[in-house]
């Protein structure tokens, strides 16, 4: 895109700029948030239903 197109945005303000840092990043946290829960449960499910029927190793 050129510079000197008339069908681009604007560039931010100052204020739009704040808005959205003050806001956080909820989304990211939420999605690693959810991911590491998923991840957790799997591991469990493993080790619930292939290393435990198992039994002890001697």
């Amino acid at each position: 895109m050129k510079a000197n197109d008339p069908h681009s945005a604007a560039p931010p303000t100052d204020e739009e700029v704040e808005r959205v840092v003050a806001a956080g990043p909820r989304g990211a946290i939420a999605l690693a948030g959810i991911a590491t829960v998923i991840v957790m449960a799997i591991w469990f499910a493993f080790y619930f239903f292939a290393f435990l029927p198992r039994g002890i190793i001697h």
